[in-house]
């Protein structure tokens, strides 16, 4: 965990202002801000999805509160006071839930690239970059003080766990509805 600390007091060292308040509009992406965003998308395009989506934000969200309570990790300013709370959170730290949820989001909207557009460059440009905007708003938990790296990785691992399992699901329960109407 020291080095850890110590990565957060380098990104918070080195920045301004500025940054900061870009990375407080950045992290809204991992939270309902971005659950809409992904949803209405998904609702216009691929209705059945963006239900799907609806059930794994509600049940990661679930377990990700009993995942911190259960491991009762406290936020990195607790254990340093150099840190500052640019994020105004509370509670135990891992796993992020941002980083969690940007995990669930990008998964689910490059499943739907996959699914819609057959060109490979729109996949692999889709790709490229709804990763780096996942890593992106777990890299804002880190330097606005309320995350661990370790919580943010575990956080975007089980957010992308929880969205290929979800997808799975949808895609055997779509299959499984289509051979009954058959």
């Amino acid at each position: 965990m020291d080095v850890e600390l110590k990565i957060i007091e380098f990104l918070q060292a080195n920045i301004s202002p500025g940054w900061i308040t870009f990375f407080q509009f950045v992290t809204m992406f991992g939270s309902y801000l971005g659950f809409f965003i992904t949803f209405i998308i998904l609702f216009i395009k691929k209705r059945n999805l963006s239900y799907a989506l609806a059930i794994a934000f509600v049940v990661s969200s679930i377990i990700n509160h009993f995942l911190k309570l259960i491991i009762a990790k406290d936020r990195p300013f607790v254990n340093n006071e150099q840190i500052k709370n640019y994020g105004n959170e509370d509670g135990y730290s891992m796993p992020s839930g941002h980083s969690l949820c940007a995990g669930i989001f990008a998964t689910y909207l490059f499943y739907f690239i996959l699914q819609t557009y057959k060109k490979i460059s729109y996949r692999i440009c889709g790709g490229i970059f709804l990763s780096l905007f996942a890593i992106l708003i777990a890299f804002s938990r880190m330097v606005l003080g309320v995350h661990y790296l370790s919580d943010v990785l575990l956080g975007l691992i089980l957010g992308i766990l929880f969205a290929i399992i979800s997808i799975l699901l949808y895609n055997l329960t779509i299959k499984s509805f289509k051979r009954k109407l058959k």
